[in-house]
């Protein structure tokens, strides 16, 4: 039994590691952004630098991951991952990190982590395949152990802060991206795209295949749909994680509450990923996503209070319980309405848009923190909140997701 299950669960062994330390960096470099230069704007800036290579790169990797495997992506970029962080405590030794190199640092890993995280969730019908496991119930837990992750890793990430400082924290995010790629290494499943169909992708250059991923996308209206709604909340959503929490808890000097709040965020987002299952049997795709995009508005609006950290800590679990089954109600979307061949680009093209519209979120977000409060900024968001649960409700093309094409 455990044998046949041995590359769903090593997928997992990955995808938990890269969670946990992408968790650990999500802390840390904004905590030593702030720690270094006191600006929230600062902070601001290199959110928004560390988005944009994923708006660039990830179309060209769904493209590399239908060309060469979904294995072979996933292993390299952990890889690179890996080095990318570990370059912040050689630069911290050797010399000054300052915030120019903070950012440069940051941006480079920021090049890899789109490759590694999109090659997974290409990676799930392969491993359930091969596990036996049905797709939805692989998608559940798939999304469930990253959250899992993202619940573990602020919190690890906040007492390395205490213990050893952000740099040296890098060293755990390292081993961490290592394991990940080794666990992929050791999966034995058959990636059948790269075989049956890499051949066919070589007389197309990158462009003319993530155009092919574009037009795939865009083809189905219920997908193309869902894709702007996620940048909208992306933008207002990726700026409270990044900007606003941060500069709170600097503020007040309490890291440990930004690690309680991120941790009960991701553990809410556990429990919502886990539900996806059992949700999917009582409920159509289209109420579940009515569900999330509602739930999330009423979630944020104690926030904008800034009120004690145990509100913000019940306020941010009732958030990512909402929230959690998204992103399983995403993928199978994917691999039930696109064909195989064109997973991998369309996975691409959506992490791309997904990419593009927080930058700008997160710069306007930094500056109005300086130029009017935080407070009055986190108002703002939450009505902008609202405004995309509305948005969601009188889309007509969104009904369209309960079915199949």
């Amino acid at each position: 039994m455990m044998k046949r299950l041995m590359p769903f669960v090593m997928l997992q062994v990955s995808n938990i590691s890269s969670g946990i330390g992408n968790g650990i960096v999500m802390i840390a470099v904004p905590w030593l952004v702030l720690d270094r230069t006191g600006s929230p704007a600062a902070a601001g800036l290199l959110g928004a630098l560390v988005s944009l290579p994923g708006i660039v790169v990830s179309p060209f990797i769904g493209t590399l991951i239908d060309r060469i495997g979904r294995r072979k992506v996933s292993i390299y970029a952990d890889v690179l991952s890996a080095i990318s962080v570990l370059l912040f405590v050689v630069v911290d030794r050797l010399g000054s990190l300052t915030y120019a190199w903070i950012a440069a640092l940051a941006v480079l890993g920021a090049v890899f982590d789109p490759a590694g995280h999109t090659a997974r969730k290409a990676l799930i019908p392969n491993a359930a395949t091969a596990s036996s496991i049905k797709l939805e119930a692989a998608n559940s837990r798939h999304e469930g152990l990253f959250a899992v992750g993202w619940a573990i890793g602020p919190a690890i990430g906040a007492a390395l802060i205490k213990l050893v400082g952000p740099v040296d924290a890098m060293f755990a995010t390292s081993l961490l991206f290592l394991i990940a790629s080794v666990s992929v290494m050791l999966m034995r499943v058959v990636d059948a795209t790269s075989q049956t169909v890499g051949e066919d992708l070589t007389h197309e250059n990158f462009w003319q295949s993530t155009i092919a991923g574009f037009r795939a996308l865009h083809a189905d209206r219920a997908l193309f749909s869902l894709t702007l709604i996620f940048m909208f909340t992306s933008a207002i959503y990726m700026p409270i994680e990044m900007v606003l929490l941060p500069v709170h808890f600097e503020r007040l000097g309490d890291a440990g509450g930004l690690g309680a709040t991120m941790t009960a965020l991701a553990s809410g987002m556990v429990l919502g990923a886990f539900s996806y299952g059992a949700i999917a049997r009582r409920f159509s795709r289209y109420a579940i996503l009515r569900g999330v995009m509602v739930g999330v508005a009423v979630a944020v609006l104690p926030m904008v209070l800034l009120p004690a950290t145990f509100v913000f800590i019940f306020a941010g679990f009732l958030m990512g319980i909402v929230w959690g089954p998204f992103n399983p109600l995403w993928n199978t979307l994917i691999q039930s309405r696109v064909p195989s061949e064109m997973q991998g680009r369309v996975y691409g093209v959506q992490m791309s848009a997904l990419y593009a519209a927080p930058p700008l979120g997160q710069i306007i977000v930094g500056l109005a923190v300086e130029r009017f409060g935080l407070q009055q900024t986190f108002v703002v968001l939450a009505m902008l909140f609202v405004v995309v649960a509305m948005l969601t409700i009188s889309l007509r093309s969104l009904r369209d997701i309960s079915t199949t094409s």
